[in-house]
């Protein structure tokens, strides 16, 4: 009875084992992509900050029930290609629903985990432009910026496409062929199946698109993802990027110039971006540094720390302070609390510190400011300034400018890599450069200095760093959340190797008698996600981990009750060089951040100096609201009361900046 069950079992597997071949494919990576899913956002049982999960019955239930879908109208289409194939090449045997099963499974998981593992370090915000921001503008750089993480799952995809060659080479001498056949009916039933459910699939994703709760985690599917975009490529019937299956929507699919994120260009009655009708023409606010006039103050240090979080006065390791020279500096000067940078990115957040602004060059920049008023300018960096274009933009490489980067000191890299984002000096180098600089220097004219500390780069440590808090650095191939511990510790000890070089400056200033005519301004470039919120890094969140920075000054004649950005430094400084007066008492400010780029973001943000955040994101057209922690939709923050303005001010602002930005691109154009 067990052979003769056996053998009908067999009979009926083989018989079928093009459609159970699919469903073999869609179960494994069903199962796969569900745990990849539930470990990096709980969409089963909810995660911080996680606008939507999946935790009713009825809800998983759906949810599992469309992910399926897409699953098999997805892999149902290659296998009707993959068979359609093999068939005109009159190929049989099992090994061609091996190739297909495991070939399949073997693309797809290698995948996932090169999305699950290397965008581990990150959150789902990531993406290429992203990286290419984090790689200062150069997607090559960007490549590079994650090599490592890539390198790691090339290999392993060869040493996996190695065994999938050598196993299917073993079948093929060793096929097996069934005497049984394929039911003809079953090629047709699956063929009009598949006809069926296409014609059906751009409804079922419409109604997707449309469904907060169903998008949010279909759109972290790879089969959703890509039949939506597919679809979305087809309705893109104007050309202009967008269609009717992805979110957001195209709202006039036969209007190329209204789209979402479209430049909203200011009275003409159209409202290109979709957002609240047509964009008002910009009120520029007076600029009162442009205001200030040139004369001779001051020395002023400018020490910009890389990855620099925010708590790092208060921050110890086994009962020690991390950064204690920073410490007795803001001790005996001021500490402005809530200051913030406006990108997660380097190559940005110098742009806006120099240039004073978010939207490009500035003729009343810092620099050409100090210049014109006889100071004398020194540029000594631990990075490429040339990285992202920074030097030449913020005007670094100016004539009568003394500059020295890691690419002027090429060989003492701390790396072997010569890629700009790559190139690193150690702190000991550039204060070796630091004291070689101040000594031929007249400080009878006033003097200003850039120093940048590159310690706290990811992975946090060199072969060259000193181990001044710590006894161990974690390698970079076992940094992640399990580790967290060790990834901290790693951050601290950069963070005192960044404070020791501050300390080299303080008594070397201090040494040749001209700390108390200096104005020492110390900041991060951005913050530093150690895992707090359960990722990595810098440049794909809006938080305090990652955007609040330290702002120290030696000096106590400054008045703030407001929040501070970056593009605010150069004034700040100035005023204080100059023994201006220096209040910043405008409670009603707000900082404007955001992920992306301005023309391409993914999120926007307004921060307070109460820390409150409204946080809108452009892929789910959703508004956060950080002090009462909730997610809205975006018409539906317009409706609350409560919280109409600041939803409204957020959107205003962007497409204000947008428009700056567009002028001040046309303008370069020109010239």
């Amino acid at each position: 009875m067990t052979v003769v069950n056996f053998i009908r079992c067999e009979e009926f597997v083989w018989r079928y084992r093009r459609f159970i071949s699919v469903l073999i494919v869609v179960a494994v990576i069903q199962v796969f992509e569900f745990l990849l899913l539930h470990y990096k956002y709980n969409i089963f049982t909810g995660g911080f900050l996680q606008p939507y999960s999946y935790l009713s019955i009825f809800d998983r239930v759906v949810f599992i029930g469309f992910s399926l879908w897409f699953d098999i109208v997805f892999f149902g289409v290659i296998a009707v290609i993959w068979f359609f194939i093999v068939d005109r090449l009159d190929k049989h045997g099992i090994y061609i629903y091996y190739i297909f099963s495991v070939l399949t499974m073997l693309v797809m998981g290698g995948w996932l985990g090169f999305k699950f593992k290397v965008l581990s370090y990150f959150n789902d915000t990531v993406n290429f432009l992203i990286l290419q921001n984090l790689g200062g503008g150069s997607l090559k750089d960007a490549l590079l910026y994650a090599g490592s993480e890539i390198a790691f799952f090339v290999a392993l995809a060869s040493m996996l496409i190695a065994f999938f060659i050598l196993s299917s080479k073993f079948l093929t001498r060793f096929n097996y062929v069934n005497e049984f056949p394929i039911y003809k009916r079953q090629q047709a039933i699956i063929l009009y199946g598949l006809i069926f459910a296409l014609l059906l699939t751009p409804f079922v994703t419409r109604f997707v698109s449309v469904n907060p709760l169903l998008l949010y985690g279909m759109q972290k599917k790879t089969s959703f993802h890509l039949v939506s975009k597919a679809l979305d490529t087809l309705s893109d019937v104007d050309f202009d990027g967008f269609g009717s299956f992805s979110f957001p929507h195209d709202p006039e699919i036969f209007n190329a110039q209204v789209f979402p994120g479209a430049l909203d260009i200011p009275g003409n009655g159209v409202d290109e971006d979709g957002f609240l009708g047509d964009a008002y023409e910009p009120v520029v606010a007076v600029d009162s540094f442009a205001k200030i006039k040139s004369k001779k103050g001051k020395h002023i240090i400018l020490i910009v720390l890389e990855s620099a979080r925010a708590d790092l006065l208060e921050q110890k390791l086994d009962g020690q302070y991390v950064a204690p020279m920073l410490r007795k500096i803001a001790e005996s000067g001021t500490v402005i609390k809530n200051a913030y940078s406006h990108t997660g990115y380097t190559t940005t957040s110098l742009k806006a510190i120099f240039n004073r602004n978010l939207i490009g060059q500035n003729s009343d920049n810092l620099l050409g400011f100090l210049q014109r008023s006889g100071y004398q300018v020194s540029i000594i960096s631990g990075q490429d300034e040339s990285f992202g274009d920074v030097a030449n933009l913020v005007g670094m490489k100016a004539k009568g400018v003394d500059y020295f980067d890691a690419r002027t000191a090429i060989e003492d890299r701390v790396y072997s890599s010569k890629d700009s984002g790559s190139l690193r000096l150690s702190e000991e180098r550039v204060i070796e450069q630091f004291n070689l600089r101040i000594g031929q220097l007249d400080f009878s004219q006033p003097q200003f200095i850039y120093l940048n500390f590159q310690a706290a780069h990811f992975p946090y440590s060199h072969p060259q760093m000193t181990k001044r808090i710590t006894e161990t650095f974690i390698p970079r191939s076992k940094i992640n959340i399990e580790n967290k511990n060790e990834v901290t510790k790693t951050y601290w000890n950069a963070i005192a190797n960044a404070d020791w070089a501050t300390g080299q400056v303080w008594e070397q200033l201090k040494s040749l008698g001209v700390l108390e005519d200096s104005l020492v301004v110390i900041l991060g470039d951005h913050g530093e996600s150690l895992f707090d919120d359960g990722f990595l890094g810098h440049g794909h969140a809006i938080n305090d981990s990652q955007t609040r920075i330290p702002l120290i000054l030696n000096t106590t004649d400054i008045t703030i009750t407001e929040a501070m950005g970056q593009v605010d430094v150069a004034e700040l400084a100035v005023r204080s060089a100059l023994g201006l007066k220096n209040a910043w008492v405008n409670s009603d400010k707000t900082v404007f951040q955001l992920v992306g780029s301005l023309d391409r973001p993914l999120l926007i943000a307004h921060v307070r100096n109460s820390g409150a955040r409204t946080i809108f994101d452009f892929r789910t057209e959703q508004v956060f609201f950080s002090e009462d922690n909730v997610w809205k939709a975006f018409e539906e923050a317009l409706a609350d009361k409560q919280y109409r303005e600041r939803t409204e001010k957020l959107i205003r602002d962007w497409e204000s900046l947008r428009w700056q930005a567009h002028l001040e691109r046309s303008k370069q154009q020109k010239h």
